[in-house]
């Protein structure tokens, strides 16, 4: 983000982008790599958001020359080329396709905003009749051409068509009008239509009862204007014109936990998986799950 950038975002108090208030609690003081942004609190409706955020010609920048790096420096060495971010997230695909596969008909016609390199999409079509993935990043929306996954880099490349299923896989955090892009897209659903989408929890317990120091420093980040709860990512549905169904999900494991304790730092994903057995991995994220401590909420929706 331009230092010292001067645009109305930055000359008016936090206004809660959901029920307009600008009544809000200050949570957070530090923002990754936007030190000029903080963390608010909407006192009526709970929404978090951040506030100022980029401006739009910051943000265009910031997604065309920025973006890949610092997805690197987050996710790791799986973003230095488009065949390794493929293989890299291929686990990711397997978890999801397991949560959405008992909801898909063989002849639906499934959408995928945010497709990235195709990894999803890859294990979705031998599902369901046809797949279509939305990706602005021009070496990634090429790798999944390549591996023959139709692909645009908006939605309005893809004309007038429509789905039968549309997937959002932590996508809406990072929009600057989350309940007007979401109505748009109930023009894009058949009859009978489904939405699924996905957004980190900020109910997450490390963030919350854990508490860890380094972890909302890390947790909130320039790219993520909004950061839901399970209420507020059902308000934000309702008001887009969806009625929702919520459920819970844990994607992190005990280990990587276990290190954001002991050393207050990401990367330790199955560190200690030759001490902690199948049981009890699955009885900790059932715990989280069941008070709505997990990592990741998502929503099942249907035009209303």
């Amino acid at each position: 983000m331009k230092s010292g950038t001067s645009s109305t975002l930055t000359q008016r108090k936090p206004v809660c982008h959901l029920c307009k208030s600008e009544s809000s609690d200050l949570i957070g003081e530090r923002v990754s790599t936007a030190p000029e942004s903080k963390v608010y609190r909407c006192k009526g409706c709970e929404l978090v958001y951040l506030f100022p955020i980029m401006t739009q010609e910051e943000e265009t920048a910031f997604y065309q020359a920025e973006w890949d790096a610092y997805m690197e420096k987050r996710a790791g060495p799986g973003w230095k080329s488009p065949a390794s971010h493929f293989r890299s997230y291929q686990p990711e695909g397997e978890r999801r396709l397991g949560l959405i596969r008992p909801s898909l008909l063989p002849e639906d016609r499934v959408l995928e905003i945010g497709s990235g390199t195709g990894y999803f999409l890859d294990d979705l079509r031998g599902y369901v009749t046809a797949v279509t993935g939305v990706e602005p990043n021009p070496a990634q929306r090429e790798y999944a051409h390549q591996r023959g996954l139709k692909t645009a880099a908006t939605l309005e490349e893809l004309g007038p068509q429509k789905f039968d299923v549309i997937c959002a896989y932590y996508v809406v955090e990072h929009f600057r009008d989350p309940v007007g892009t979401l109505a748009s897209w109930r023009s894009r659903l058949n009859a009978n239509g489904r939405m699924v989408i996905e957004v980190p929890n900020v109910d997450d317990i490390l963030l919350g009862p854990y508490a860890i120091p380094n972890f909302a420093p890390f947790y909130w980040q320039k790219a993520h204007y909004f950061n839901f709860s399970r209420k507020t990512l059902k308000k934000v549905l309702d008001r887009a014109g969806y009625t929702s169904h919520l459920l819970p999900v844990q994607r992190y494991d005990l280990s990587n936990h276990m290190v954001w304790m002991m050393e207050g730092k990401p990367g330790g994903a199955g560190r200690f998986k030759d001490l902690f057995t199948p049981a009890l991995e699955a009885s900790y994220a059932d715990m989280l799950k069941a008070q709505w401590h997990c990592d990741t909420v998502m929503a099942v929706a249907t035009v209303r």
